[in-house]
């Protein structure tokens, strides 16, 4: 997204409607791809488009992405720059039964353990949702704690890609 996304060459991207993006993200995600967005300097500098003009990428990142799986690895000066969307979290129900479905090679990061029989989500969750898609008892939500949530990502979205 932004201005530097037409200069990408025509062999690593094109151009997509607003629904071709949404139904592409959501193929992704049913896919168990965790969406990554933000503005990478790997990604102006392999894509060719240069830092002077605003990109912003949404990543569909596997389980063996550089980045996910690198990321408990990595400096913390590094790593800290990786953060959850604000206003955003995870929370385990009561209908968690401890089964363990979670943490079996679910969380990129190993940010889900079991503890005391239940499900127990550390400080380095990203919310990425992968745990809440494999989650057999629906244990596991993702909430939105401001109601104005959408709008403000949206915003701040927009003012890294003008």
């Amino acid at each position: 997204m932004g201005e530097a996304a037409k200069k990408i060459p025509s062999n690593l991207g094109r151009s997509a409607s607003k629904k071709e993006a949404l139904e592409h993200v959501e193929k992704c995600r049913k896919e168990g791809l965790v969406h990554l967005i933000g503005r990478d300097k790997l990604d102006e500098t392999w894509l060719g488009v240069g830092s002077k003009i605003p990109l912003v990428t949404v990543c569909n990142c596997c389980e063996c992405c550089c980045l996910w799986r690198m990321l408990p690895y990595l400096d913390n000066k590094l790593s800290s720059t990786v953060k959850r969307m604000p206003g955003v979290k995870i929370i385990i129900t009561e209908n968690c039964k401890g089964c363990g479905a979670c943490t079996n090679d679910v969380c990129f990061i190993d940010a889900i353990k079991i503890k005391d029989g239940v499900a127990e989500i550390s400080d380095s969750c990203l919310v990425c949702g992968r745990c809440v898609e494999i989650c057999p008892n629906n244990a596991i939500e993702v909430i939105i704690e401001d109601k104005d949530f959408i709008k403000k990502t949206v915003e701040r979205v927009k003012r890294v890609t003008s």
